[in-house]
């Protein structure tokens, strides 16, 4: 794009709230990038100053895939090789030969297919992308969002588009799935994905009719939390207030025995277990395992926030405590 690295101006305020209100489901929390490239979330309220900011490459935020009622407006595939984006493109192709329309954005690795949809549960948002995946048969994509239901914390996200990437310094922007962009300039763009187009209600619902029933997981028996007392290591009273298998099946879809793809790998084979006697998660494959503070230090690690011990267990403390 020539206006790459030139910060968007006149883009009209109802612009900047369209624009907010197709991407970002809720406004009480934010994920803002920070200069190494990793992402904090900060409590605070979302305003039209802000986005308007990130549009205008002065700070990059992210959006949370589900709002606080665990309800989303899209879903989002994000491939890391150039093998799964050109899949990603392909997808596109045939979606747009069955009139679903499907938007793709570049990224410093791959890129995104974002399909716009209207208001689903997250349990439903899921069971739909990952009946197209399976259909496609495009297995080693990322799928957004990544819980059915929010129990600890805001989730996962994704960068908001045509931020400017702290690390690169560049914004990136979205293309047709011959290459092209899908309009001349990052401000047309942007009023483009102002109002998407929605893939049609009809087409969400004959997916889900092929899609499994989301597995309802239930408290591990074995596990007792112990009573909270005033005193104890901030980390003994995290690994106390939930267990491993419910934090973990959080991010990871887990079957009845506990087992579940690996987030930290390209996984094929189930490499995830949970022993819920001892209370551990343990990755066959080499990625290491631990209680949930080990889980969520790897887990912010991949998602590109600072993975050492005390940031990760004030943000646990805050969503569990």
């Amino acid at each position: 794009m020539r206006h790459e690295r030139q910060a968007e101006s006149h883009l009209t305020p109802e612009s900047v709230r369209q624009f907010s209100s197709t991407f970002i489901p809720r406004s009480d929390m934010i994920p803002v990038q920070i200069s190494t490239g990793r992402y904090v979330s900060v409590k605070k309220q979302l305003t039209p100053t802000l986005v308007d900011a990130h549009l205008a490459g002065n700070i990059t935020l992210g959006a949370y895939a589900l709002s606080p009622d665990s309800t989303a407006k899209w879903i989002c595939l994000d491939a890391d090789t150039d093998e799964n984006w050109q899949k990603l493109r392909d997808l596109a192709w045939m979606l747009d030969l069955q009139s679903v329309p499907a938007y793709l954005e570049t990224s410093r690795r791959g890129g995104h297919l974002w399909l716009f949809t209207s208001p689903l549960s997250g349990t439903d948002a899921r069971r739909f992308g990952k009946q197209l995946l399976q259909d496609y048969k495009i297995p080693q994509v990322e799928l957004y969002p990544k819980q059915d239901v929010l129990v600890t914390g805001p989730g996962s996200f994704v960068r908001l588009p045509f931020g400017r990437h702290l690390l690169t310094g560049r914004r990136y922007h979205f293309v047709n799935p011959d290459g092209h962009p899908i309009a001349p300039t990052i401000r047309d763009q942007i009023r483009l994905l102002a109002t998407p187009l929605k893939a049609p209600r009809t087409f969400i619902d004959e997916t889900l009719t092929r899609a499994p029933e989301a597995n309802i997981l239930t408290p591990t028996p074995s596990f007792q939390p112990r009573t909270k007392v005033e005193g104890n290591l901030l980390s003994e009273r995290l690994k106390s207030s939930i267990s491993v298998r419910d934090f973990v099946s959080q991010y990871v879809e887990l079957d009845a025995q506990g087992r579940g793809y690996c987030p930290f790998h390209e996984d094929e084979h189930k490499s995830l277990g949970i022993n819920s006697d001892r209370n551990f998660w343990h990755c066959f494959a080499g990625c290491g395992g631990g209680s949930i503070i080990d889980f969520y230090m790897k887990w912010r690690e991949k998602a590109g926030e600072d993975p050492s011990f005390i940031p990760t267990i004030t943000a646990l403390a805050e969503m569990l405590l």
